[in-house]
């Protein structure tokens, strides 16, 4: 479990900076998270990973968080429509997709990771108003969400047994390890889409959407930096 070590917060260039510095287990690694919070609602967040020692590669090195389940429609400006990761993405087209968060998962026999998508400019996860979470890629980001949790996925051992929860989980990720399974079905990704134990660091803009706001793209090119 990370540690929280110290926490301080301070105004700045007319916002309220809120930063964590944590302890990771993993590779003995410190941790920092800057939360730049503007009075309009939005955050800038920022989150760097600093490993001290070797460890095991990482399955993904991001962020999660929930909203409650009427936030039920993923829409994003990245690779798509299908799910698409670091290793299987050339496939998927860059464009504008919308789809409802059950039909994002694969119903994959043994529960798994699933419905991730890469290159990701803005995704947004809104209800029938419209209302709802964007998150901003600062540049790009990996992005999913999921009718469940991803205990739900770990804890259960055939996808009818997956629960469907009163809240859908958001995946905010800089990147995951490739699925690999390229010559089998037990293949290791390529050493090139592994995420090794290094230092990572990515950020993105949380914009809160209250719906009959301007379109999707055009509050994604508002500038706060």
């Amino acid at each position: 479990e990370r540690k929280v070590l110290k926490v301080d917060a301070a105004e700045k260039d007319g916002a309220v900076e809120v930063t964590a510095t944590l302890r990771v287990p993993a590779g003995d690694a410190d941790q920092t998270l800057r939360y730049k919070v503007y009075g309009n609602g939005d955050v800038v967040v920022d989150n760097a990973f600093n490993p001290k020692k070797a460890a095991p590669e990482l399955p993904r090195f991001g962020m999660q968080t929930a909203l409650p389940a009427a936030y039920n429609r993923m829409t994003w400006n990245g690779r798509g429509p299908q799910e698409n990761y670091w290793d299987r993405h050339t496939g998927a087209a860059v464009g504008v997709y919308s789809l409802a968060v059950e039909d994002l998962v694969h119903p994959y026999i043994e529960p798994q990771e699933t419905g991730n998508r890469t290159e990701v400019r803005w995704v947004a996860l809104t209800n029938a108003d419209g209302a709802g979470l964007m998150a901003v890629g600062m540049p790009l980001l990996n992005a999913s969400a999921w009718p469940f949790s991803m205990a739900d996925l770990e804890e259960n051992g055939h996808d009818c047994m997956v629960p469907r929860r009163d809240f859908n989980t958001f995946n905010l990720d800089l990147g995951q390890t490739g699925v690999g399974g390229d010559d089998s079905w037990g293949a290791k990704p390529l050493e090139k889409y592994t995420m090794k134990c290094q230092p990572y660091q990515y950020r993105f803009r949380l914009t809160p959407l209250r719906g009959g706001e301007a379109s999707l793209p055009e509050i994604a090119k508002r500038v706060l930096d």
